[in-house]
């Protein structure tokens, strides 16, 4: 099983989902899984990698086709957060969604690592 499809069935789990939600979740990865044989861009990732004091924290790789609706579970605390360090996540994500490939984002301070790709 991919780990994208366990993180989903994770967060089904924790309630942060619904049984709907996981399955069009589900079909979502796998509709984006057939997409990476061809060139189109269904198929590509976003993988967003977060260390504080160098423990990994947060290892999350969504196909793009779901980054957008994934931005809905972001904890409104976490993206004041963000949005306190100037990171627009909407605006990060409009401006990757047709044409960047590679790492968008790339902060770190003493304790903590932000990157973010899209591949």
């Amino acid at each position: 099983m991919s780990e994208e499809k366990k993180q989903v069935l994770r967060m089904l789990q924790d309630g942060k989902v619904s049984i709907d939600e996981a399955m069009k979740l589900l079909d979502a990865i796998d509709e984006g899984k057939g997409g990476q044989s061809s060139p189109n861009r269904s198929g590509r990732m976003l993988r967003v990698r977060i260390d504080e004091e160098g423990k990994t924290k947060v290892n999350v790789n969504i196909p793009l086709s779901l980054a957008k609706w994934a931005l809905k579970l972001i904890p409104a605390n976490a993206r004041h957060e963000l949005m306190d360090q100037h990171i627009d996540i909407d605006e990060v994500l409009s401006s990757i969604t047709e044409t960047t490939i590679g790492k968008i984002v790339d902060i770190q301070d003493d304790e903590t690592k932000v990157e973010v790709f899209v591949e």
